[in-house]
């Protein structure tokens, strides 16, 4: 497959919109559903679009005493993000509803 990729302006444009994975992909199931969340320069003027996938992700928890003061931190995982050229995201992605 010929790989095309975006212009900065079409790459901006996917912002914000819904998208739901055709394939299975390494992290990520078929069905999964995400969100484009930015664009990123690839070289020149060839332009990604990233995808933020919305998959459970696990919660960290860690306990630390220093003398007779415990000190508890929360966190998660980032979420697992995909970029996709432009022919990646009109053949592995469609429209999410």
């Amino acid at each position: 497959m010929q790989r095309t990729f975006f212009t900065h302006e079409e790459a901006r444009a996917k912002i914000g919109r819904i998208v739901e994975a055709m394939a299975d992909f390494p992290s990520v199931p078929r069905g999964s559903r995400g969100r484009v969340v930015k664009a990123r320069r690839r070289a020149g003027n060839q332009w990604l679009a990233c995808v933020e996938w919305d998959l459970p992700r696990d919660a960290r928890h860690y306990e630390f005493m220093f003398g007779d003061v415990g000190f508890n931190f929360f966190g998660r995982n980032r979420p697992v993000e995909d970029q996709f050229c432009k022919s990646e995201y009109e053949t592995l992605l469609k429209a999410g509803s």
